[in-house]
């Protein structure tokens, strides 16, 4: 079965208490009578997977040998593009194609003009609750993948994410919302075909959705939907946030 949770991801920061224990919630399921997660694949996008490391960190709940963590798209470090997206909602020197990007992506709060919901300012680098999360997550995640290009597969988002990068100057590979480098977990060798464990694929922070499907021409290194699908054959239950 599976398992899609609904929260408030916007008004809160990532480490918010109320948060990381309903994702636990989710993932223990109903019935359980302890905090240990069983026979679960945990699939985390983005800053779900801050949520849900951090909730692992702080015991709101555990992970047994029977589950995994996979993570797609994760900002371990954060990221400078928080700062850009606050102009972006403004409409200031972000320019009119970021502005559409960030209302498009729901990033700008409507109860606070010109700003960007909560949770996106906890993604500034600076935020404290960033130490020793990255080192603490590459012992609990199981998989994981990180994109490296703004432009990404073809689809409506990519030129406003290259654009994004551009504006961003991440001065390194990037997804055009987080860095490689924030992505990249301490200690896991990640390689470019759809078949490894720890894949830098050839996408953008959107595509790491698996709304945009794989890449044309069935370049390894454009596959993400294909990754996902050849990770597990069988597993009892599956929550993805």
């Amino acid at each position: 079965s599976r398992t899609y949770i609904h929260q408030d991801t916007l008004t809160r920061a990532w480490d918010n208490v109320e948060l990381q224990h309903a994702v636990c919630e989710a993932a223990l399921g109903e019935g359980s009578n302890d905090t240990v997660i069983r026979n679960t694949v945990f699939f985390a996008h983005s800053m779900g997977n801050l949520i849900f490391a951090d909730a692992l960190r702080q015991k709101a709940c555990s992970l047994d040998a029977s589950s995994h963590f996979v993570s797609i798209s994760a900002p371990w470090y954060g990221s400078k593009a928080s700062q850009v997206l606050e102009e972006s909602c403004s409409n200031s020197s972000a320019g009119e194609a970021f502005h559409w990007l960030a209302n498009k992506l729901h990033r700008c709060d409507p109860d606070r003009l010109g700003k960007v919901f909560l949770a996106y300012e906890s993604l500034h680098p600076a935020y404290p609750a960033f130490e020793g999360l990255a080192e603490f997550a590459a012992q609990q995640v199981s998989f994981a993948m990180c994109g490296h290009s703004p432009y990404g597969l073809t689809s409506v988002y990519s030129a406003a994410m290259e654009g994004l990068a551009r504006a961003i100057g991440f001065g390194e590979k990037n997804d055009g919302m987080v860095p490689l480098s924030s992505c990249l977990l301490p200690g896991k060798a990640y390689e470019t075909h759809w078949q490894s464990a720890f894949y830098s694929a050839g996408i953008n922070h959107v595509d790491g959705t698996l709304r945009s499907g794989d890449g044309s021409l069935g370049l390894p290194s454009r596959q993400p939907s294909k990754w996902v699908s050849s990770l597990f054959t069988r597993h009892s239950e599956t929550v993805l946030v």
